[in-house]
């Protein structure tokens, strides 16, 4: 059986889509917060029956941080994957997130190992990985900076890598894959899939910053290829290309039809914004998105090479831009 833990994310439903379509047996983790209604949204992007496929897999719910409940959730589990990666943080800094993130991570790779789960494949993301000189590529060997100056987003994601690795290390079977930034349908008002909604509606700001992007549908073939061939204590960074965000959000306007984003807003101008954010915390004490992780992520100019999982996992990944055309017509329809 496969286990998909962050089930109601955008991965993670697409993931279980995915092995439904292969009629492969699915538990999936959730809890008072998980985003039912999303689910079932992307569920109706695969299937027109979809309440008989969603009472087919084996809903459980977990504490992540209780260990009889994460025992019993890998109970006669082979293969879990890992869709659960930390999320942006706030204004303020909490190390009690940091450490809790870490901790859940330790807790499920520990217990993974203990069930004798047969693979493991955690998916990360970028800012986990090294880094590398401007114009250079980053690699799955590259190495993080002992005195870099990295975001808390970037911390914890790595240092929940390491926790990952020293299971490894200790007997769990697995991979890890450093995924891009992901871009596939869900609900048009979050995750990314928010960007298409924005730009048909006249969003009129862009940024500069490249990173490493790819569709959702190449990162669950990268998983799959990964638990199907067992390749064990690797990384694999998943992309598709990297360009920026300028760019995408160029390629979806045009194919929408609509206005480009006309407007750059800087990586000096985010210095002002904050500081009104700042002001407004004081009074809502709601974090808002707009924080240093955020701004990095949108504003950084870090190129990623994808040699090794297209020579190892995949034989190559769909273009962002046929990706783009294809959620436009999904929201089109959806609409």
């Amino acid at each position: 059986m496969y286990l998909v833990i962050g089930s109601t994310t955008i991965l993670g439903a697409h993931t279980i889509c995915t092995l439904l379509q292969k009629g492969l047996p699915v538990r999936a983790v959730k809890s008072d917060r998980s985003d039912m209604d999303r689910f079932r949204k992307i569920m109706g992007y695969y299937f027109s029956d979809c309440d008989n496929l969603f009472d087919e897999i084996d809903w459980v719910e977990a504490d992540p941080f209780d260990r009889d409940s994460v025992a019993d959730m890998l109970c006669e589990i082979d293969v879990v994957f890992n869709c659960s990666t930390p999320v942006f943080f706030g204004l303020k800094k909490d190390d009690n997130i940091i450490n809790g993130i870490v901790n859940s991570t330790a807790l499920l790779v520990d217990e993974a190992r203990y069930a004798g789960v047969k693979y493991f494949c955690h998916v990360s993301n970028l800012q986990a990985l090294g880094d590398e000189p401007e114009m250079k590529e980053i690699t799955e060997k590259s190495e993080r900076d002992p005195k870099g100056n990295y975001t808390e987003f970037s911390q914890a994601s790595f240092l929940s890598e390491m926790e990952v690795w020293r299971a490894f290390e200790e007997g769990l079977p697995g991979s890890i894959i450093n995924a891009g930034f992901i871009i596939g349908p869900g609900d048009w008002h979050r995750d990314s899939s928010a960007m298409f909604d924005r730009v048909r509606h006249g969003f009129r700001f862009f940024t500069k910053g490249v990173t490493g992007f790819i569709g959702v549908n190449d990162l669950v073939r990268c998983m799959l290829s990964l638990a199907k061939q067992r390749i064990v204590n690797e990384r694999f960074i998943a992309v598709s290309q990297c360009m920026s965000f300028a760019e995408l959000l160029f390629y979806i306007a045009d194919t929408f039809g609509v206005k480009r984003p006309k407007f750059n807003v800087c990586k000096f101008m985010f210095a002002f914004l904050k500081v009104w954010y700042r002001i407004k915390y004081l009074f809502s004490h709601n974090n808002p998105r707009l924080n240093d992780d955020f701004i990095s992520l949108i504003t950084d100019f870090k190129l990623y090479s994808n040699n090794k999982s297209i020579n190892t996992l995949v034989t190559g990944y769909q273009p962002i831009e046929q990706v783009v055309k294809e959620i436009c017509k999904l929201y089109s329809t959806a609409k």
